[in-house]
């Protein structure tokens, strides 16, 4: 949904529309979901989901989405997310 609305011009609400979904994400979809965007060539939003699951989940849930992203193949993304949580 987040891609469609970037799509359309509408950034904003793309930017929220990931911003809730972080709220709600298990560790292994919010890995699923950046991994799509980058597939998808949506960094800015899966940059802005990596700082907003690490700044704001557990850090248990944190971890554990970093190794999923790791198991992916995206270890820079497992460190970016590391880093959003321990700032």
């Amino acid at each position: 949904m987040a891609e469609k609305l970037k799509e359309r011009g509408d950034v904003e609400a793309a930017l929220a529309m990931v911003l809730e979904s972080a709220e709600v994400l298990s560790p292994p979809e919010s890995a699923a979901s950046l991994a799509l965007l980058r597939q998808k060539r949506h960094d800015e939003l899966a940059d802005t989901l990596i700082q907003i699951y690490g700044r704001d989940k557990p850090e248990k849930l944190v971890i554990r989405a970093a190794l999923e992203l790791y198991e992916y193949g995206m270890a820079d993304d497992a460190g970016a997310m590391l880093r959003a949580a321990a700032d």
